[in-house]
């Protein structure tokens, strides 16, 4: 027979034990790291070097504005690879009525959003026109569904011409300068200019 709990005695806190967490390759087995705890103040004393104001860029009818559809999707690393006709809208936004490139990722929310962009594109509510997509793979191909693949491809047929850039593991490291390296790319960046100089 159990004995009664002694209402006057707390009842002792069970503590549910969690599973061990898996290392994390820049944590390793920590949750967090503390840095400087008055992050402001020590930047404050840090000599920051002057910034030149960024020039506007030169717009001309070969300009061709790459406009990404969501963060991080490579509209810089592009336009980095292409001549000066091809500007990163993040930069610089694109003009009323100019010409643009849409970039996304092969990620969910990135194609949902080009999808999105290319309605808006067609009821005529962007201020810029939407002449393509770049899809920018961001993992290797024999890791992207079959369901994300098909819903690629009906995106990539709302645009009047769609590319695809391979997947470059490399561009993600640091102090990496993006070269073309694939026939792939350099065959899309040449389709770029070429979209650039004629339109189409």
């Amino acid at each position: 027979m159990d004995n009664p709990r002694n209402p006057f005695v707390a009842a002792p806190e069970v503590i549910e034990e969690e599973d061990p967490m898996e290392e994390d390759p820049i944590l390793g087995s920590r949750d967090s790291i503390r840095g400087p705890q008055n992050l402001q103040q020590r930047l404050a004393e840090e000599p920051v070097p002057a910034e030149e104001p960024a020039t506007p860029v030169e717009v001309s009818q070969a300009t061709l504005w790459l406009v990404g559809a969501s963060g991080g999707v490579g509209t810089t690393t592009l336009a980095g690879l292409c001549s000066e006709a091809i500007v990163d809208a993040a930069v610089q936004e694109p003009e009323w009525a100019g010409r643009a490139l849409l970039v996304c990722s092969t990620s969910a929310a990135s194609l949902e959003a080009a999808a999105q962009l290319a309605r808006k594109s067609a009821t005529g509510q962007l201020p810029y026109e939407l002449v393509g997509l770049v899809i920018v793979h961001d993992r290797p191909k024999n890791r992207i569904t079959k369901p994300t693949l098909s819903f690629a491809r009906s995106v990539a047929r709302m645009f009047p011409v769609a590319m695809t850039v391979p997947y470059e593991p490399s561009w993600r490291e640091v102090v990496v300068t993006p070269a073309p390296s694939s026939t792939r790319l350099k065959t899309v960046l040449r389709r770029i200019e070429k979209i650039a100089q004629t339109g189409h």
